[in-house]
């Protein structure tokens, strides 16, 4: 069986009745899976709902689609949402505009890959569900509305339900990153996986998680073992997977690069740094004449390993007694912060690379200046480390600078939207990404100004703790007070400087 694959979608809500009618998978779009791959879905991709159900956050069922179709945006689906507790509490909250977004999970089935893009062109749909943050900007709820409770399907008894949730269980909610290439190539091949088992379903957060621990609930013990184990014999909760994600979106040069679990003790990662290679393989002249001679020349260095992590306080009543989840958004709040610090160690690092010789000009702004530098500097990486590059990085002026290109009668020649010939690439502008040259375009605000990158993602390695950040807390019962933090390990190793050059803007 191939492992189920999950994407987000952006989504409105507007709740009147119990039937949900809005556009799961919009088409055309680019969403980032992981380091620098890009995936879009084209029309036709669905072609069934047949047993597809609704649920909250891909773990509980709280209806089921309907109806799906085409249409000029992408796969409508029209869901119906079953008159349970955990549903009437998402139709609150729908209602409310805090659950505004949809996620699907599939298995894929046929797709197109070209470079870093993945195109899906045909896949099984397995579930839709009601979540807080997507990673595509275009699935919109049209419409939601109630219906009496007689008229709501009852088609499928809660034991049936049971046992379809049993045949999702392979749905990747764990959503580890650094791990999803390997995934596809393991769909892909159509390799089989043994089913993982469920750690502490019943935990359905963050602050949940950290409310159970602080009283030593076991269950919370258990997930925080796992949470630890980088092994793949459990299933996370999806809030991990959630977090994972949230994490990912705001490191983007981070993700752009190798990733790798840290060992599990020391304080320093030792690893091989290519320096020079002058290995040559030719025909030899005539026999028993001596071979081509060459050297590569590999330094045995390190890289220590830093730990990253904050803190805040707050009142234990504001913990166990508010009805609205204040912890659990602290911890979002924070893992956010945990994302925007080591992706500052990893701009950091790229920054302070030693780039003489290195510096490609495009600053000319011409169509010619950019295909020139991109071809040079991609030259200069395949000569040097026989590594093609994945990926350009931007700052937010070098993109405005790329996405602005014109040429001698004023047309754009990174096309904004719809169909054009004789451009060099693609633009999302509102979602900061897009594409130049066969090259997925990776925007970080983090980056110094008119910074421009191009690399291969294995000249920078990151190496990371297992589970991170960890979530702790902690009381004083003098005051009544909770300590809630988080924190990880992290290393970052540069075993290929060769493969990456920077882009010159500034004229």
């Amino acid at each position: 069986m191939s492992e189920m694959e999950i994407r987000h979608f952006e989504a409105r809500a507007d709740v009147e009745e119990r039937t949900i009618t809005g556009l799961a998978v919009p088409y055309g779009q680019e969403a980032n899976i992981g380091g620098a791959y890009q995936e879009r879905f084209v029309a036709g991709a669905i072609d069934s709902v047949e047993d597809v159900k609704l649920f909250y956050g891909h773990e509980e069922p709280i209806g089921k689609v309907i109806e799906g179709r085409d249409t000029e945006d992408g796969f409508e689906i029209m869901a119906r949402v079953s008159d349970t507790p955990k549903g009437n509490e998402v139709l609150t909250l729908m209602r409310d505009g805090v659950l505004n977004k949809f996620s699907v999970g599939f298995l894929p089935v046929e797709q197109e890959q070209d470079g870093s893009t993945i195109t899906r062109t045909k896949v099984n749909l397995k579930e839709v569900s009601v979540v807080p943050f997507p990673a595509f900007a275009g699935a919109n709820i049209t419409e939601v509305r109630e219906d009496q409770p007689d008229e709501v399907e009852t088609s499928e008894t809660p034991e049936e339900e049971r046992n379809s949730m049993s045949e999702n269980i392979e749905l990747e909610v764990r959503s580890v990153q650094d791990e999803v290439a390997e995934l596809r190539r393991v769909v892909e091949a159509g390799q089989v996986s043994d089913t993982p088992a469920p750690v502490a379903p019943e935990i359905r957060s963050q602050g949940e998680f950290a409310k159970a621990l602080l009283k030593g609930d076991e269950s919370a013990i258990e997930l925080a073992r796992a949470a630890s184990d980088s092994s793949d014999t459990v299933l996370l909760p999806g809030f991990v997977g959630f977090i994972n994600n949230l994490i990912d979106q705001n490191r983007p040069t981070l993700s752009a690069f190798s990733r790798a679990s840290l060992p599990a003790s020391g304080l320093t990662v030792e690893y091989a740094q290519v320096t020079a290679n002058t290995i040559d393989v030719t025909a030899q002249s005539a026999e028993n004449a001596a071979l081509a001679f060459g050297n590569l020349t590999i330094a045995n260095t390190s890289a220590a390993v830093s730990t990253y992590g904050g803190y805040t306080s707050m009142s234990k009543q504001t913990v166990e007694r508010s009805s609205v989840d204040y912890l659990n958004t602290v911890f979002q709040a924070l893992s956010i912060a945990y994302a925007t610090a080591t992706n500052a160690a990893v701009v950091s690092t790229v920054e302070g690379l030693t780039y003489t010789g290195k510096v490609f000009d495009i600053s000319a702004g011409t169509s010619a200046a950019i295909i020139g530098g991109i071809t040079d500097g991609a030259s200069y990486i395949f000569e040097n480390t026989g590594l093609r590059p994945e990926a350009i990085m931007a700052s937010t002026e070098a993109y405005k600078f790329l996405m602005s290109v014109v040429d001698t009668s004023g047309r754009p020649v990174v096309l904004q939207t719809g169909d054009g010939n004789n451009n060099i690439g693609t633009a999302s502008v509102p979602g900061l990404r897009g594409s130049l040259l066969g090259l997925p375009l990776i925007v970080d605000p983090a980056l110094t100004a008119n910074k421009c990158y191009m690399a291969n993602s294995a000249a920078i390695t990151t190496y990371e703790s297992a589970g991170s950040p960890v979530r702790l807390t902690d009381s004083d019962i003098t005051t009544l007070t909770d300590s809630v933090s988080v924190y990880g390990y992290l290393a970052i190793t540069k075993p290929f400087e060769g493969a990456i050059v920077e882009l010159d803007i500034v004229p």
